[in-house]
């Protein structure tokens, strides 16, 4: 019950860091990588997509990942290129429903 509840808030605010992007539907947690695998409804997709964000690091206003994997090759490319090993700003909220759950 509590895993669901971290899951829960870890989507919340994963979907306040894309809103207007997309949705996430589903998500997982691997703690040991420490990676996300999420399914996403994006905005214009007919089918959710899959994105790993691998090599999860949390700081005190921002994340970083190592690298993306995702089922859709240009989605992939695009995330490697403008978002992996960058410091990414996010909001308290999104660092508090992250830091929950790893």
């Amino acid at each position: 019950m509590f895993n669901t509840m971290k899951i829960a808030a870890a989507k919340m605010a994963l979907n306040q860091f894309i809103d207007g992007i997309g949705t996430v539907q589903d998500l997982e947690i691997d703690k040991a990588t420490p990676s996300i695998l999420a399914r996403v409804n994006m905005m214009g997709e007919a089918e959710p997509i899959s994105i790993q964000a691998i090599g999860l690091v949390l700081g005190a206003d921002h994340m970083a990942v190592s690298h993306f994997a995702c089922d859709k090759p240009w989605v992939e490319a695009a995330l490697n290129r403008f978002l992996a090993g960058k410091e990414i700003k996010i909001s308290e909220a999104v660092r508090s429903g992250l830091k929950m759950i790893f």
